[in-house]
């Protein structure tokens, strides 16, 4: 091998590795950015608590405040009356305090809240103003997935249990009864339930009637033969479609004979 080719061998052998380095560093760039977007505990909102227990402000919540009817006749304070209408939360999770301003409230309780926004007022007005934080027209959701008739988000009533749940989201006839899984999502620590709902329907048997909490998953799986038909019905919907297309056509084909009365079936009167 001459000089010349052993040159443009090793100019070709670096410009290779080069490239393989570009983009082994242009994978782990990316891969270091998902890895910056994971979340690291809990379903990953930014709001976050227990609301069975204490209620909190999520994203679809609205906040309201229950001022004293003098505050509010107070010539100097007539601009507090905008807290006494029900405010929804932005979506930078603010709502607007009059005198203050934007105020982040997002995951806050009704106690965090009134202690908050009491000392934001009480230190830009001069009168000690008195109020009650109250979160209105709240919805707190859980998923339903599976066998079940209402399918995605479902709103979480107080006190609802399993059985208030699986009848909110009622079931197919291709629904396993004996194994319900109750999910309880978490980035770190899943907590996966198997529920034998029909052993709770036949002998009452409440052990397993969990309180619903938000953000919950309802998993209803299907039987086996339910499963067999679900298959079955994904590999013969393309099929259906296709048909349903070929039919549409030639309705259409037919509708275009008779407006030109080239139909047989066609008669002229």
């Amino acid at each position: 091998m001459t000089t010349d080719e052993t040159n443009l061998s090793s100019l070709l052998r670096a410009l290779l590795l080069a490239a393989l380095g570009c983009l082994a560093a242009c994978g782990s760039f990316e891969e270091k950015r998902i890895r910056e977007l994971m979340v690291e505990k809990g379903f990953g909102s930014r709001a976050h608590g227990d609301a069975t227990r204490e209620n909190y402000v999520g994203g679809l919540d609205a906040v309201q405040f229950r001022l004293r009817p003098d505050v509010l006749l107070t010539p100097a304070l007539e601009r507090l009356v905008d807290l006494t209408v029900p405010q929804p939360v932005g979506i930078d999770g603010t709502i607007f305090v009059p005198f203050v301003g934007p105020m982040y409230v997002l995951g806050k309780t009704e106690a965090e809240l009134t202690t908050l926004v009491s000392a934001e007022l009480n230190s830009v007005l001069s009168d000690q103003i008195d109020l009650q934080a109250r979160i209105v027209s709240g919805s707190k959701f859980f998923y339903t997935f599976g066998e079940v008739l209402q399918k995605g988000r479902l709103p979480l009533e107080p006190d609802m249990t399993l059985i208030d749940a699986m009848y909110t989201a009622r079931w197919t006839n291709l629904a396993n009864l004996g194994r319900v899984y109750l999910i309880r999502p978490d980035a770190e620590h899943p907590l996966v339930i198997d529920v034998n709902f029909r052993e709770m329907m036949t002998a009452g048997a409440m052990a397993n009637n969990y309180q619903m909490r938000e953000r919950d998953f309802l998993y209803v799986p299907p039987t086996f033969l339910g499963l067999i038909a679900r298959l079955l019905q994904r590999i013969l919907e393309p099929v259906a479609l296709a048909v349903q297309t070929m039919l549409g056509a030639a309705d259409i084909a037919y509708a275009a004979d008779v407006l030109r009365g080239n139909s047989p079936y066609y008669y002229r009167f």
